[in-house]
Formats: structure tokens, sequence, C-alpha cells
């Protein structure tokens, strides 16, 4: 029996609480979960299983008289349903393609679950193997270097190496910053304050010229900076001077930090755990494929492997492994390009192609056929993605037949009688003029007021002179403003549009009457109907494609049996949620 679903079929009661929900036609009486909503070809969709579904996607209703939002859903889960049912009908397993693309999709399933159970969660790590590593390699990799606070008394020696007798010049500055820094150097040590000295004299550029460089490690500097730097004692100690590239330095140390190490807190602890346990399951991996592969026994087709160039067909086999399995060339030709980008490599040796047939190629079927051996696909689970996997892709062909649909370009006729439909819609057509116009019964008088403006008389005065409507509107009514094609007569509008601004012209005849025109003002440019017939075009196939998936939905409902207990939904009221 097919019916026609009324609006009062999706009127329903929710009411949605965080511990549960439950249903209710009223404040005394509860309404099973198990109750049937409406049967799509014999299936059932119970009140529990509409529930679950709207509450999957969080959709709760705040007022009990708007059943809208029910009713969407209710009809889009209806059509989730018609097509899931449809989808199944497909014959997949007659298409090929489809085929070795699940078969891939299931493969990878296989192994993932061998993966997961038979490794990753057979592998820990203890506590003891946390702080083992910590301590073997907190000094390279948890290590806090030394640091040390210096104050930096810089001479640079500098010439300019366009300077006449340069070498000359060179000798001398040197010797004159050697002076100074010994003089610097005693001054400090003497008990002058070093900060002083550095506030006046150095070059080093820091901020506040106070010559704290701050906290440095080893190695951000010259090697003579550091050796002096770091070989300094006592906090205040100075050092004596130092030459650098730079140039001449004395030294302050104002604060030391010993090397320290990160401590093994809680997440340090934790991320080493992490770490260890990818490293235990990569090692594990590895030996696991490797244990496979050496008892599988790989015969080569060398006359493959020795071409330097090739051109093979496409059936030719190109490995043989295990007991029956064979690699063709097509299938290697397929994958070759990745191989290539991933390797970053433009030709392969022999060993590369092994190295393709073997990882890339055999070793996917070889972890699919001993998951297989381990009764991975005896498993619920892996059913159950087969028949996911293969109705997700039916139901893709299928909503694909919605798009499929090739529309031709709409005929001028369409065009046409769309933007007439739809002028609304659309910006104004032609160059936009503001005119001032006055009307008359007849022409004889038009001329006659045509002549006056001639002779200097102001349009605007003759227009509310003559304006023959009511007196209240008199003073505005001449002025048009912006007008655009259609927006009066066609002979008022191109009359208009041969004037220059300023410019008087008629009497020009419309239905209404004798019109003289002043052009006030005239854009440059304005829309044609050729500017807005990609856009016309555009509306009218998105409009047909709609209009193809709304015939496409329909045809769903037409071929399926749909029932709703309509007597049991119209007792429902909808209360508000709780809470």
């Amino acid at each position: 029996m097919k019916k026609v679903i009324s609006p009062i079929l999706f009127s329903i009661l929710f009411l949605f609480i965080w511990n549960g929900f439950r249903i209710s036609a009223s404040p005394n009486k509860e309404i099973s979960r198990e109750e049937i909503l409406a049967k799509i070809n014999d299936e059932p969709i119970t009140m529990g299983r509409f529930f679950d579904h709207l509450k999957k996607l969080r959709i709760t209703f705040t007022d009990p008289e708007d059943q809208k939002t029910k009713e969407d859903q209710l009809h889009k889960f209806i059509r989730e349903i018609v097509i899931d049912q449809k989808a199944a009908l497909l014959d997949m397993d007659s298409d090929s393609v489809f085929v070795k693309k699940r078969d891939n999709h299931l493969r990878e399933f296989l192994y993932n679950h061998m993966y997961q159970r038979d490794i990753v969660e057979k592998i820990g790590v203890t506590d003891q193997e946390v702080r083992d590593h910590y301590e073997l390699t907190k000094e390279i990799d948890l290590l806090i270097p030394e640091e040390v606070q210096v104050r930096d008394l810089l001479l640079r020696v500098w010439v300019d190496s366009t300077e006449k007798d340069y070498r000359k010049r060179l000798k001398e500055a040197e010797k004159e910053a050697e002076k100074k820094i010994e003089e610097f150097y005693k001054r400090a040590l003497a008990g002058e304050d070093f900060a002083d000295l550095c506030r006046e004299y150095s070059q080093a550029g820091v901020p506040a010229r106070t010559a704290n460089l701050g906290f440095i490690q080893k190695g951000n500097n010259s090697p003579e900076f550091d050796s002096a730097a770091f070989s300094l004692k006592e906090i205040g100690e100075i050092s004596r001077p130092v030459r650098d590239h730079e140039g001449y330095h004395l030294i302050q140390l104002l604060d030391r930090k010993e090397k320290s190490y990160y401590e093994l807190d809680s997440i340090l602890f934790e991320g080493i755990r992490e770490f260890l346990k990818r490293e235990k399951i990569r090692e594990a991996t590895r030996n696991f494929t490797d244990s496979l592969k050496e008892v599988t026994r790989f015969v080569y087709n060398h006359e493959f492997l020795d071409a330097e160039e090739f051109s093979f067909d496409k059936d030719m086999w190109v490995l043989i492994f295990g007991e029956e399995d064979t690699i063709r060339f097509g299938e290697y030709e397929a994958v070759l390009g990745v191989y290539k980008y991933n390797q970053g490599k433009d030709s392969l040796t022999a060993e590369d192609k092994k190295d393709l047939l073997t990882n890339y190629l055999a070793l996917p079927i070889i972890l699919e056929k001993e998951a297989k051996k381990r009764g991975y696909a005896d498993l619920v689970e892996y059913q159950a993605e087969k028949r996911a996997f293969t109705l997700e892709e039916a139901k893709g062909r299928l909503l694909a037949q919605r798009m499929k649909k090739d529309f031709p370009p709409p005929t001028m006729e369409e065009i046409e009688a769309y933007y007439k439909a739809h002028k609304i819609d659309f910006p104004p057509l032609g160059v936009p003029v503001h005119v001032y116009h006055i009307i008359f019964d007849d022409s004889l008088q038009a001329v006659e007021v045509l002549d006056q403006i001639k002779e200097g008389t102001d349009f605007v005065e003759m227009a509310k002179r003559n304006f023959p409507g009511e007196p209240e509107i008199k003073d505005v009514a001449y002025d048009l403003g912006f007008i655009t094609q259609g927006e009066m007569p066609d002979e008022f509008y191109q009359s208009a549009l041969k004037l220059k601004e300023g410019e008087v012209g008629g009497p020009v005849k419309t239905k209404w009457g004798f019109h003289l025109i002043q052009v006030v003002e005239k854009k440059e440019k304005g829309n044609t109907f050729a500017d807005i017939i990609p856009k016309i075009e555009r509306t009218i196939k998105l409009n047909k494609r709609r209009e193809h998936i709304a015939d496409w939905e329909k045809s769903l409902f037409d071929e399926a049996d749909v029932w709703i207990n309509e007597e049991f939904l119209e007792k429902l009221k909808l209360p508000k949620p709780e809470g």
C-alpha cells in the first residue's frame, strides 16, 4: 500500500534528557520505544530508533507547537532508509573496479586489526624502562647547559679600508684599542664601577648601554669570548682583556647557572613511555613483516628486472610469490609514479624494482593472508565492515545518478522568458540617465514651452508652471531621477539617451502625452542584456538540476511502500524539554 505522507504524519513527541530519554503522549502515560512509528517496505521504524537518530544529530525541540523540524527530520530519515534499501539491491560484485577497491579496503582493515591486536596491544613499557631511558639519554636530549650572565666592555678595532695607508692606520688603531682596554682593566681592578665604565666606553651596542648580555650558553659567541667568560669563578670577577674578531673585551661575571637536567615529572615520564612504545611497535612491526617475508618464496622476472628501458604487456608476470600469487606489469606500472616520487628517484635499479614489488605490492597481500589465517576475516567486525563499505559505495553510485543528467544550454527564448518573469532579481538595463520632464496633452503647447526654454526660461520653473496634476506634488513631479531601460516608454528613454547633460529635447510622444526632456546627469556606462545572460544561464541550469533532484527523490518515495501510524501520531503532543 502506497501513501502520500501528510503533514500530520510527522507529529511526534520528543523529550530529550541527558541520562537518556522517554516518550510520552501525556504527563501520565509512557509510550514504549518499541512503538512502530512507520514502515518502509516492511522495514519498521520504532520510536526508539527515530529518537536515537535525532539524538545522534543533537536535535531538540523547544516549541511544542512547532512540528516543522521533526517533519523534515523524519522525511530525511525515511529517505535515508529508502536509499539504503535501494542501494542494497545493486549488484556491486559484478563490477570488477569496485571489487578491487573493496578488496584493497578490506585488506587494510584486516591488517589494521591484526596490527592492533597482535602487535600494539601486546607491547608495554615498564616504569623502570622509562627511568633507565631517562638516565641513558639525559646528557644528550635532556641537558640544560651551564649558563653565565655577563657584562661586556667591548672596544672595536675598525678603520675605513678606503683610507690612505690603511694597513698603517689599522696597526695604530690596534695599539690604541689595546692600550685603552688595559687602562680600563686597571681602573676596574682599582675599584671603579665596571657598569659605569661600560656605559661610557663600551661599543657592544646592547640595550641601555649597560653591556649586560644576559645569560649566555657556550657556542653563541666566539671561542675566545666563551673561554674567558666561562673561566670566571666569582660573581663580580672581571676577565683580563680578550681579543677576538669583534675587538677587545673585558668580561664581568654577574651570575651563573650550573648545568642541570629536565626534571622527570609526570608529563616527561609519559612522553618517554609513549616514545619507547612507538619504538617497540616499530621494531616489532619490522620483525613481524620480515618473518613473513622470510617464509615466503619470491620468484622475480629477471628479464623485467634487468631491462633499463621497458615496455611490457600489462599481463606479463613480474613477480610470483607464495604458492599462487602473481604481480603483473600493469599493477607495477600503476604504482611506479608514486614510488618514484616517494623515493625521490627518476629511474629505478633492479634492487629498487624488487623493493617496489616486494614491499609495496606483495607485502599487503601476504599480510592479508596471514590475517585470514589467524581468523580475523571470521570476526563480526570484518563482515560488518564489508557490508558497510559495499553499502556506502552503492549509495554513492545511487546518489550520483542525481547529478548525472546533462542539460543542454538554455535557448534564447528560455533566457528572455526567465528574465521577464524575474526582472526584479537583476540590475536595470541600459545607461542610467537623470532626467527632468514636462508633460503636455498636445504637441503645439509643448513646442511653445520648448521655445521659451531655449530663449532662457528655466526648465524647472516651466515644469512647475505647466504640471497637469495635483498642486501638492508639482514641486517634485518633474524630477524622474535616474531612469534605465524599461522604467519609461522606450521612445522616452532613447530620446533622453541621445541628449547631452543640460540639453533639452522633445517633444517626445508616449502613451501619456507629449514630453519635454532635460538631461541632468548621464552615467558613463550601464548594464546590457548580454551582461546578465551568463547569470541567467547559470540560474536556469541550477533550477533544472534542482528539479531533476526533486523528481529523483520523489521517484524514490513513489517506488517505496511507506506506512506511518497516523492515528498514533495524531495523539502526540510535544512537551517542552525538561531542565
